[in-house]
């Protein structure tokens, strides 16, 4: 759970475009034409609908040189004051997190804990992190929300790319489809600690008026290259949540540096 969420920081649902009971696949373009980034990025906040909560259940597949986990997920958001992530393990409950705007707290079958903030996610992705673009990666959304007019947009692979020439340590690309601007992958890199991180989103899906991934590729290359797949089974909104999270006597805290 501890690399999981250091990660996340940073099911293809195969209904083609039949609609179900849960929602519809959308159709995207490729882009052929030059937009300046002020309407990409209009576009995009179009996609955003208001909304006071969201269960999310699906699959994480979590990968290394060393190390592969495939685990069942249920994540509970109560927009903008708090995450609730279960990881399931054949059924057993294996890993909780509770994501708040000041903490990060988990604990895990090995009877430890954590509770701190997140600047060890920041550290780690060398970007910052914080409980904003922590539910916007959920959410398809660009990570930092601040992002404006600013960005020199150009034609990239058939993708309206946005970069921020200002930066130079930090750099940060935003690429987005044509026909709804929806985000299909960001990149951040810090040459001075040769780090990176990519987020790609293969295909989105429309339940009601929200619009949401259907799976989220996260690769993070550093002192070593990982991967964390999550897909998205099952999602709805404005439900009533139930989140609960409480350490169990006995667990032991832990520092992560």
């Amino acid at each position: 759970m501890k690399k999981i969420l250091l990660i996340l920081s940073c099911a293809l649902i195969l209904i083609g475009c039949k609609k179900n009971k849960e929602g519809f696949l959308l159709g995207e373009a490729s882009a052929t034409e030059n937009k300046t980034a002020l309407i990409i990025l209009n576009e995009h906040v179009k996609n955003v609908q208001p909304f006071e909560t969201s269960i999310i259940r699906g699959n994480v597949t979590y990968e290394t040189d060393k190390d592969n986990l495939k685990a069942s997920m249920d994540i509970m958001i109560q927009k903008d004051e708090k995450i609730l992530i279960n990881i399931r393990y054949l059924g057993f409950p294996v890993a909780k997190a509770l994501i708040m705007p000041d903490s990060v707290q988990y604990y895990d079958v090995k009877g430890v804990y954590f509770d701190g903030d997140f600047s060890i996610l920041s550290n780690l992705l060398g970007t910052d992190i914080d409980f904003n673009r922590f539910q916007n990666l959920l959410m398809g959304q660009v990570l930092d929300s601040s992002t404006n007019q600013n960005m020199e947009a150009s034609l990239e692979e058939g993708l309206h790319k946005l970069i921020n020439a200002s930066e130079e340590d930090l750099q940060s690309s935003y690429y987005f489809e044509d026909k709804s601007a929806l985000l299909k992958k960001e990149e951040i890199s810090q040459k001075s600690t040769n780090r990176s991180v990519t987020i790609s989103y293969p295909n989105y899906q429309k339940i009601g008026k929200y619009v949401v991934p259907t799976e989220i590729n996260i690769k993070a290359e550093q002192e070593k290259s990982i991967n964390l797949n999550l897909q998205y089974n099952k999602v709805t909104f404005d439900t009533d949540l139930n989140i609960h999270y409480k350490v169990p006597e006995g667990y032991k805290r832990i520092n992560l540096k």
